[in-house]
């Protein structure tokens, strides 16, 4: 193993100023520690394609996974006449990745010391909401908030929108169970949408919502629904007055988003729509059911340049059945170049493979 020396901020440009000039600087990117190796798993392979679907992605020349102190990060290379542009957003873009935690300037070597040694770039991002928010939800059939995080972050980088300061961004998610996509969007200073089917996940995630909130000391207002015809809804204002984002709930089908999504702030328009597919169903025919029915009340709430990322169980359903059933039933661009084919990874022994597809609206 590789001796790993940190260096403060002042000692490493006191050291490069002796070194030479190179023609590609290096980041080491820390892949995000998991307490399951299951997980562990999971993340590393889900950091590169993460990686180059965020606005970072443009200016990576190579990258390479390696082992620092027993730690894994990813080594990327920037080219020099790019270096100034990638670290200004680095620092913003990094704490928001679901597969990276940790960003470092990489020098193998300083002056007459060997190295590696790293510089740590200091992150420049606070949630809107802790993401423990999401961590802390727990419930029956819950996808891991990490892979929740990366399929969010991929459907906003994906999309027109990506990190624009002047758009509000508004994010639902028709499938949202227990409501970890919905937290995350929270935490990423989003206003969150959610629908579900099954009423008593819908209210004990508005308990949830509540206690959570109230315990953190964070302000929430919520307007009485009760006398609603169309299923039970809830609609919290969350924040500080002049700084809040809304959070919705709302019981229903997910094919009558548009229905339920109607009297909310703002009405039905969305950004960005992301649904993680139930994973027991096992053929084609049952997830079709579902897509013929709600994509095209999705592709209408999107907004032009809005995106959509669904994944699904695909050990038995295909990714061609998928972009047959998005091409069929929406004028969507479905994105499917090489970068997003490598999203496809391993969950359990019954899921053996999961997968993201993602499609943008003109």
């Amino acid at each position: 193993m590789e001796p790993l020396l940190l260096l403060s901020t002042f000692e490493c440009y006191e050291l490069a100023q002796c070194y030479a000039i190179l023609l590609c600087m290096k980041i080491a990117l820390k892949i995000m520690p998991q307490r399951s190796t299951q997980y562990a798993d999971m993340t590393a392979l889900l950091a590169v394609p993460e990686l180059l679907v965020c606005p970072l992605g443009q200016f990576v020349q190579d990258i390479q996974p390696v082992t620092l102190a027993g730690q894994e990060y990813l080594l990327v290379t920037i080219p020099d006449d790019t270096k100034d542009r990638y670290l200004a957003l680095l620092p913003t873009v990094l704490p928001r990745l679901g597969g990276l935690s940790e960003g470092y300037e990489y020098f193998e070597q300083v002056g007459e010391i060997p190295g590696p040694l790293l510089r740590p770039i200091e992150p420049q991002f606070t949630p809107f909401v802790p993401f423990e928010m999401a961590e802390a939800r727990r419930y029956r059939g819950k996808t891991n908030e990490t892979f929740t995080r990366v399929l969010l972050n991929t459907a906003i980088f994906s999309g027109r929108f990506k990190l624009a300061e002047s758009e509000r961004i508004r994010v639902l998610d028709p499938l949202c169970g227990g409501g970890t996509t919905l937290f995350l969007a929270l935490a990423f200073g989003y206003d969150a949408f959610g629908i579900e089917l099954n009423r008593q996940d819908v209210d004990t995630t508005a308990v949830f919502v509540r206690q959570y909130l109230e315990s953190e000391r964070i302000r929430v207002k919520e307007t009485d629904e009760r006398g609603r015809r169309s299923g039970r809804r809830y609609q919290f204002e969350i924040g500080a007055r002049g700084n809040t984002h809304h959070l919705v709930l709302a019981n229903g089908d997910a094919a009558d988003a548009t229905l339920h999504m109607r009297e909310v702030v703002g009405g039905p328009h969305m950004h960005a729509i992301v649904g993680d597919l139930p994973y027991g169903i096992q053929h084609f025919g049952e997830i079709a059911s579902l897509l013929s029915k709600a994509l095209p009340v999705w592709e209408r709430m999107l907004l032009p340049g809005g995106s959509i990322a669904l994944s699904w169980n695909a050990t038995r359903i295909t990714r061609d059945d998928m972009i047959a059933a998005l091409q069929k039933h929406t004028q969507l661009q479905v994105l499917n170049e090489a970068l997003y084919t490598q999203f496809a990874h391993p969950v359990d022994r019954v899921i053996k493979r999961r997968d993201i597809l993602v499609a943008v609206k003109a």
